[in-house]
């Protein structure tokens, strides 16, 4: 949503919210629900996915996939100089691609006769760092295609209402009064805020659940948990869920505990990138199994070695339905372990043993709430390396930035206005600096909170 529209439906009375709402639903449903999406949908056997591993299906779908792009896409018609491999260890012969060299050529990395028909996107993932990328058609089409099988295979049918808590700004940060969602009807979903949730309003989010007679509950993992905590440390009965199925970020096994505890049911954190999309869904062991009819991962170290299983690295996605916006061997910047041995949950499907950092901190409000996946703070940033949250006292914000030699410093009122539309009354600054705060361990996180 650019900014005039979104100054238009934040000004706006909420009954044209929900109708803009609505039809914003209706838009991308056909984007995403069109075309091959039956077909994908007819095909994806999630059992026998999961079942074991695909590798002769992997080969073929990616041989496929170079065929098309060494034909199509400008930096592999000069990059490439493999039409196809016979074994996926091979796969480590093809050039690895990153955020950096995307973001400098981002046209020669699409299929410049099918343009039109790309999503556009941007995300700034988990170390926020602002990317502006192209998604392409049938790759969405196999995602949600995927995202609704997944769903159905989780709760056992597919006759069910949502709900999902995520980042869409439904009211003002400062309102305190309910609505804090709307019903999407295309998507048989209960669309609610994320940036809501305190000691005053989760009774009136159960009260939504129930209203709406939620089967499943999809989002941010860390509004769960915050909704959660609120849950136990009241000891009331909350709306019983069939699964709850969380995106975006990670949290920790104790904390899913926690949220399986209050809502009495399991639940199912998933692995993906926006600009990739759900590359794997965890089992009752912890461990993230792969989606392989979709795509294929890797782990490598700083220097691009493709490391065994079992050794912590970067971890390397190759998106195995965008041809005419391909991500092969993309380097996504997050981290993980490829399991080396039989995971034990009854799904033998190859998988990863653990992200490395996935989980980050939340930010307090002057007036208590709890605010996770701040990341769409850093989108409207031009010219910034890296960005960082912190947080000394509840109310207060200060935003680092890592700024690069483009850096666009009036862009930053726009980071401004973003941070104040998600967290309301709270006096936020920024400054640029030399280096981001690091871990001991030397990893960057995108939020770190003081006290």
């Amino acid at each position: 949503m650019d900014s005039i529209l979104k100054k238009l439906y934040m000004s706006s009375p909420f009954i044209l919210k929900k109708a803009f709402a609505n039809a914003e639903a209706l838009r991308r449903n056909k984007y995403r629900r069109s075309g091959k999406y039956i077909s994908h949908f007819n095909r994806i056997n999630l059992s026998k996915m999961l079942a074991g591993n695909n590798s002769s299906q992997q080969i073929n779908d990616l041989n496929n996939l170079l065929s098309y792009v060494k034909e199509n896409i400008p930096y592999y018609q000069k990059n490439l100089n493999y039409n196809s491999i016979n074994s996926l260890s091979e796969i480590e012969n093809l050039p690895l691609v990153s955020k950096a060299i995307m973001k400098t050529e981002i046209n020669s990395f699409i299929n410049l006769k099918s343009s039109k028909k790309l999503w556009q996107g941007k995300t700034s993932g988990s170390t926020g760092v602002p990317f502006n990328y192209y998604r392409d058609k049938n790759s969405m089409q196999f995602e949600y295609a995927l995202y609704d099988k997944l769903y159905n295979f989780l709760v056992g049918s597919d006759d069910y209402t949502k709900a999902r808590i995520s980042g869409v700004n439904i009211v003002k940060a400062d309102r305190k009064t309910p609505p804090f969602w709307y019903y999407i009807n295309t998507f048989n979903q209960l669309q609610l805020s994320a940036y809501h949730i305190d000691n005053k309003t989760y009774r009136q989010y159960l009260n939504a659940f129930s209203q709406y007679n939620v089967g499943l509950g999809t989002g941010y993992a860390s509004a769960w948990l915050f909704l959660s905590q609120y849950i136990l440390d009241n000891n009331i009965e909350s709306h019983k869920f069939k699964a709850i199925v969380t995106d975006s970020e990670g949290f920790s096994v104790n904390d899913k505990l926690k949220v399986e505890e209050a809502f009495k049911c399991s639940v199912y954190q998933t692995y993906g990138l926006g600009e990739i999309g759900i590359v794997g869904v965890q089992c009752k062991n912890g461990h993230y199994h792969i989606f392989t009819d979709r795509c294929i991962v890797e782990i490598v170290n700083d220097q691009g070695k493709v490391l065994k299983n079992g050794k912590e690295g970067e971890i390397v996605i190759t998106d195995l339905h965008s041809n005419d916006a391909p991500f092969i061997r993309y380097r996504t910047g997050d981290r993980g372990i490829l399991g080396n041995c039989e995971c034990g949950c009854g799904w033998e499907s190859p998988y990863i043993k653990e992200l490395v950092g996935r989980i980050d901190d939340y930010v307090l409000t002057s007036d208590g709430r709890k605010i996770g996946r701040l990341s769409h703070i850093a989108k409207p940033a031009k010219g910034v390396l890296g960005m960082q949250l912190v947080q000394n006292q509840p109310g207060y914000l200060n935003i680092k930035v890592l700024p690069a030699d483009e850096f666009d410093e009036s862009s930053m009122y726009k980071v401004l206005g973003v941070a104040e539309d998600y967290l309301g009354d709270m006096k936020i600054t920024w400054e640029t600096v030399e280096q981001l705060e690091q871990t001991k361990v030397g990893k960057v996180k995108f939020v770190i909170r003081k006290f």
